[in-house]
């Protein structure tokens, strides 16, 4: 027994400073693993529960929010009063004479550690995830009558081209304007972009009235996306896509989306004149040099005998106009088609023919697919029917 005691002594001589490192690590550990839990837990705040709704509906929750401090400012005023201060808060906000092409909406975010992938960079999956956030951003600021009405905006497609990638932390924006419309389809162009250090934009979403951006980059963008050739790859770095502030472009999204009410389809024309949008007034004659909110677009007037209380109108008055009631009205008295004539149009049409191409070649991959699903399991089928029907009874 004395010998056993000798030799656990002597173990713990030579063993001693292990062991107690040992022994306070072990006390150590648990704090640490449990700040390393919390500081996992602080860097992936964007992937927390219910946070991509949170920054989805924020636009939401904030125009709510001036809303109802509208209301209350107003709740001793009169009826008629209130009315009228609640239809200068929404001309407000509302793009009242503005070029539905110049006018570009601007979301502000950062490329988190939980948005990166193992290359340090802006992970090719999150751009998705933030062009939702962009996408309702610019819905809401472009269009508040139509969602006042009780609208909605569905998404049909959404196609990329990475250019270049947006390092980790780094602060980018997505600026997002309308490309052109048909009858159903409304064509929104993003532009992700990073700014060079110590230049700061504007947080509202302003028309670039330096330097709008030219129809032929964005046909050389939207061709070169379709392009597989490698003598056509040069097309694509060669075509002015710098913004004009000096910003670097790294990818451009295009977003094909349509107006809703239920179930039913809005003509986009509608929507976006129903919002202020307008042809310039050279288009109609006037001597001005832009439409603004005290000088409005002819078309506002009638606008506002539909969806103004003021002025007649009503929401329920806007949403029957959205639903159908646009069918009953002749062509000469259709506002919203002379309100986006002349250059608008013009434009509109020059640049569906480029988005058309690219709509074109996603159908004609869907046309593969219906192929591939004939000649994988189609095919078989029919040659295992008609083997059966040559089979000759065992019975």
């Amino acid at each position: 027994m004395s010998s056993l005691l000798q030799r656990r002594r002597e173990l713990f001589a030579v063993n001693g400073p292990v062991l107690k490192a040992a022994r306070t690590a072990l006390r150590v550990l648990p704090s640490a693993t449990k700040w390393l839990v919390l500081l996992l837990f602080l860097i992936n705040a964007k992937s927390w529960p219910l946070m991509w709704h949170i920054r989805v509906f924020r636009p939401v929750f904030r125009i709510r929010a001036e809303y109802h401090l509208l209301l209350w400012r107003t709740m001793f005023c009169s009826k008629t009063a209130q009315d009228k201060r609640i239809d200068q808060w929404l001309d407000a906000r509302s793009p009242i004479g503005e070029d539905p092409f110049d006018k570009i909406s601007i979301y502000k975010t950062r490329a988190t550690i939980d948005d990166s992938d193992f290359n340090g960079h802006l992970s090719n999956s999150s751009y998705a995830k933030t062009l939702d956030s962009a996408r309702f951003y610019m819905a809401i600021e472009m269009f508040t009558m139509f969602f006042r009405s009780g609208g909605w905006m569905a998404l049909g497609g959404t196609h990329f081209i990475y250019l270049k990638e947006i390092p980790m932390m780094v602060e980018y924006e997505v600026r997002s304007s309308l490309v052109s419309w048909d009858q159903k389809w409304m064509f929104v162009l993003h532009r992700f972009v990073t700014k060079p250090k110590g230049k700061r934009s504007n947080h509202q979403s302003t028309p670039y009235n330096q330097s709008p951006s030219p129809d032929p980059a964005v046909q050389n963008v939207l061709h070169a996306s379709l392009r597989t050739q490698t003598d056509t790859t040069p097309a694509l770095s060669t075509s002015p896509l710098g913004e004009p502030d000096g910003a670097t472009l790294h990818t451009i999204s295009i977003s094909e989306v349509c107006f809703k009410i239920g179930r039913i389809t809005v003509p986009p024309a509608l929507a976006i004149a129903a919002n202020g949008f307008s042809a310039p007034p050279s288009e109609f004659g006037s001597s001005l040099n832009e439409y603004s909110k005290t000088n409005p677009p002819p078309h506002w007037g009638k606008a506002k005998e539909v969806m103004s209380v003021p002025s007649g109108g009503s929401t329920k008055k806007l949403r029957n106009l959205f639903v159908g009631g646009w069918r009953d009205m002749s062509e000469s008295e259709r506002w919203w088609d002379q309100a986006l004539s002349g250059v608008v149009e013009q434009r509109r049409k020059a640049r569906l023919e480029v988005v058309a191409s690219l709509r074109s070649g996603m159908e004609g991959a869907k046309a593969l697919i219906s192929i591939y699903l004939n000649h994988r399991f189609l095919d078989p089928l029919k040659s295992i029917s008609v083997g059966l029907a040559f089979t000759p009874s065992t019975r």
